[in-house]
Parts: C-alpha cells; sequence; structure tokens
C-alpha cells in the first residue's frame, strides 16, 4: 500500500497538477450555456488545444522543474521532497514568478489570439494560491499536493497533518473559484 501512495504522490506532484486540470478543460466535452463556441474550451481546435498544453508544460512543469533541479544540484533544498517548511519557499517563489511569466505572456497576445478567459485565470488562479502559500509556509508547513488534490495519500504517507492538507484543499480550490469566478 506505501508503494502505491509513494507512487500516486509523485504522479499527482503539484507541478503536474496544472497539466491535469488543463486536459480536463480542454478535453471534457461539455455544452456551453451561452451561443458563443468560443466559451467551450472543448470545441478549439486541435491545434490550438496542442498550443496551450505546450504553453503550459513549458512555463508550469518544465522552467519550474529545471529551477527545482538546480535548487537541489546547488544545495539550496535538501531534496525534492522539500520536507522542510523553510525549504519551500524558494520553489513556491520561483512557481508564483513562472505563472506570471505565463499569465503577462497570455495577456500581451495579440486580440486575434483569442485566448480563452478561463485559461487566463487558472493561471492567476495558480499564481494566486503560490503567492499566498508562500506566506502560510512562513508559519506552517502547507500541503502544496492538497492544492491539487491528493489529500489522503499525503496523509497515509505521514507528510502532512490533516489541517495542512486541509488548509492546502481549501487554499488551491478557493484560488481557483475566485480566479475563475471574478476574472473579466
Amino acid at each position: 500500500m506505501r508503494k502505491i501512495a509513494v507512487l500516486l504522490s509523485w504522479i499527482f506532484l503539484p507541478l503536474f497538477t496544472p497539466i491535469y486540470g488543463l486536459l480536463i478543460v480542454l478535453y471534457l466535452p461539455v455544452q456551453s450555456n451561452s451561443f458563443l463556441a468560443s466559451e467551450s474550451l472543448y470545441m478549439l481546435d486541435p491545434a490550438v488545444k496542442f498550443l496551450f498544453l505546450l504553453l503550459f508544460l513549458v512555463f508550469i512543469v518544465l522552467a519550474p522543474g529545471l529551477s527545482l533541479l538546480v535548487l537541489r544540484l546547488n544545495k539550496t533544498i535538501s531534496s525534492l521532497e522539500m520536507e522542510r517548511k523553510e525549504e519551500r519557499l524558494t520553489p513556491i517563489a520561483i512557481m508564483t514568478f513562472y505563472c506570471l511569466v505565463l499569465y503577462v505572456f497570455l495577456i500581451f497576445q495579440t486580440e486575434n489570439a483569442m485566448i480563452p478567459s478561463l485559461l487566463k485565470a487558472m493561471v492567476v488562479g495558480g499564481a494566486l494560491g503560490s503567492f499566498i502559500a508562500y506566506f502560510i509556509t512562513k508559519k506552517m508547513k502547507i500541503s502544496l499536493h492538497g492544492m491539487g488534490i491528493v489529500l489522503s495519500v499525503r496523509l497515509f504517507l505521514k507528510a502532512h497533518t490533516l489541517k495542512e492538507v486541509g488548509l492546502g484543499y481549501l487554499l488551491g480550490f478557493a484560488s481557483q473559484f475566485i480566479s475563475i469566478y471574478f476574472y473579466p
């Protein structure tokens, strides 16, 4: 059971969960309440979907992932698990930075690009969640996995307390909900 829990913990690494979320909004067949087909991300051209996935992969997975490896190699963090809360501050700041860079990139595309607001809101939600997690982490260790989805696995592995995963889940849900609901 422990091996399965560790595997799930790695599969749902906080670095990967934005990609899983993007895959869901791009490929889950949903009907828009509006007559505008552009509001349904499912209806986007497959080539456009691929480009959005590539952008998220570069800015949300590869760039932060390589930054984590550099932090590990120069011994800023002792392991990729970042078990001590003090080690988490720099990686969380880096993640916030890359979310903001992706957001700025999406904002400054030409009007003809028609970037869906939902995608921009998801990036803002990720930046907001990471930004708040940075300040929470100064006081206590928060479950970054909890901001994604893997709560019970992190409890089983004794990597976090119920309070830490609950707070992580609440922060992840709230930052995405607020960003998507209020994004223009």
